[in-house]
C-alpha cells in the first residue's frame, strides 16, 4: 500500500527550513526543518509501507488523544534518565516513533532537546498541541530528512514494534547514520511475532512484532554499541505476565 509522505515541523531553531511536502487537510501550513542537506520525498511522493504497518498507523490517526491519555499512566522516567546521563546535558536527541509526545516531554524535563518523528499524523498533530515548539517530523524511519551525525542519541522505545521483523536490521542502520556519538535506548515486547493482530483496548485493532532479548542485545551490539544492558520487564500497559525487552548502550565515543 503506498501511502503519502509529509515532512511536519513548527518553528524551531534547528538548520534549514522549508515548506511541508503536501497540504495537512485543513490545518495551517507546518514546515520541516532539516538539520542539514535538502530532503525530498521520492518521485512519486509515497513510500511502500506493509498493509498491515498502514493499518497501525491508521489506528493512531484515529485515536491520538485517547492513546495520550492512555501513556500518562506510564512515565519511564528511570530509563529516561539513565539515557541522559549518558546523552550529556542538553544533547539533541531523536525520538522515533514519538507518537502524541509523551516520551518527549519527558526527556525535555530532564535537559535534552529532542526532536521528535512518526508516521502518524493524528498522532504528531496532537503531540504538536502539547509541545507547540518542538521539532516534528512526519517521516519513514529508514528515509529521515537528516544529515549523517545529528544526534546525541536515540530514543527508540517501542519504535520497530508495527514494521515487519525482516526490516528491522536495515531500518537500525539507517537509523545509525544519524547517531554521532551517545546512547540508544530501545524497548519491544518480548516474543516472536511478526506483525500478529492485536486488539488493542485503547487504538483497536492493530499488528504487532515482537523481538527476545537475545534479538535486541544482537541488534544493538552489530553496530559496535559499548556497555549494552538487556532487561525483562513486566509489560506497563495491559498484562504484568506478559514481557517487555528494554536495552540500552551507547557508541564507543558516546
Amino acid at each position: 500500500m503506498w501511502v503519502p509522505v509529509t515532512l511536519v515541523r513548527v518553528p524551531c531553531l534547528f538548520g534549514q527550513v522549508e515548506h511541508a511536502a503536501e497540504p495537512l487537510h485543513d490545518a495551517p501550513a507546518l514546515t520541516v526543518a532539516t538539520l542539514g542537506r535538502p530532503w525530498r520525498p521520492p518521485a512519486s511522493g509515497t513510500v511502500d509501507l506493509d498493509e498491515r504497518t498502514r493499518e497501525s498507523i491508521a489506528a493512531y490517526d484515529q485515536n491520538p488523544r485517547a492513546y495520550q491519555e492512555a501513556l500518562r499512566r506510564r512515565r519511564p522516567i528511570r530509563d529516561i534518565r539513565r539515557f541522559a546521563a549518558l546523552a550529556g546535558p542538553g544533547a539533541r536527541v531523536l525520538d522515533v516513533g514519538c507518537g502524541p509526545a509523551s516520551d518527549l516531554r519527558n526527556l525535555m524535563d530532564v535537559g535534552l532537546h529532542p526532536v521528535g518523528v512518526d508516521l502518524s499524523m493524528g498522532a504528531l498533530l496532537e503531540a504538536r498541541l502539547l509541545l507547540p515548539r518542538l521539532a516534528l517530523v512526519r517521516a519513514p524511519f529508514d528515509r529521515l530528512p537528516f544529515r549523517p551525525g545529528s544526534f546525541g542519541g536515540l530514543w527508540l522505545s517501542a519504535a520497530f514494534v508495527h514494521l515487519p521483523r525482516g526490516l528491522w536490521r536495515e531500518t537500525f542502520a539507517r537509523l545509525m547514520e544519524v547517531l554521532d556519538r551517545g546512547p540508544v535506548h530501545f524497548s519491544c515486547v518480548r516474543g516472536m511475532a511478526d506483525l500478529a493482530p492485536v486488539d488493542d483496548p485503547v487504538l483497536g485493532r492493530v499488528y504487532r512484532s515482537d523481538a527476545t532479548e537475545d534479538e535486541v542485545e544482537a541488534l544493538l551490539t552489530s553496530h559496535g554499541l559499548r556497555d549494552v544492558q538487556i532487561e525483562l520487564r513486566p509489560d506497563p500497559f495491559l498484562d504484568r505476565k506478559r514481557m517487555w525487552v528494554v536495552g540500552l548502550g551507547r557508541t564507543a565515543a558516546g
